[in-house]
């Protein structure tokens, strides 16, 4: 079974790390990976407590509908209707959500064969939208 909570710790200090050393493409591609980590966790607790702990699939019946989001963040989002209507609220969440999801035009998980610099204004103001949207997810985890 994934763990979801240990790998959004893990991959958020390896994108500190590559933030740090200037791997601007390296910090977006694992920005990207730790929200998608935030997000399964959040979907996980949602669960009822009698679910089983793993996505449905075509022969699994874990007891709810929950599909894997797969590495798309906008459909995870979605699986969670508490999280979705407070997203609905603040339309800024959606756009950090799609400028980690989709930096500057590309999906954050196709970044891995990217060999291309990016401009510095870009990359900040990525980095401004993942700051903003892993804070307001952990605050929203609390409270939902």
């Amino acid at each position: 079974m994934e763990d979801y909570q240990g790998a959004f710790l893990e991959r958020h200090q390896d994108q500190i790390i590559l933030d740090k050393n200037n791997r601007q493409i390296a910090s977006m591609h694992l920005g990207g990976i730790v929200i998608e980590c935030l997000l399964k966790r959040m979907i996980m607790a949602s669960l009822p407590q009698n679910a089983s702990q793993e996505w449905k699939t075509d022969s699994n019946n874990p007891g709810h509908t929950i599909k894997n989001p797969k590495h798309c963040l906008t459909n995870a989002v979605r699986c969670h209707s508490r999280l979705y209507t407070a997203v609905q609220k603040f339309p800024i969440v959606l756009d950090w959500l799609n400028t980690v999801e989709r930096p500057y035009s590309q999906h954050f998980i196709d970044l891995r064969y990217d060999g291309n610099e990016i401009k510095q204004e870009d990359y900040k103001k990525w980095l401004q939208a993942y700051n903003s949207l892993k804070t307001w997810l952990q605050k929203q985890s609390t409270k939902l």
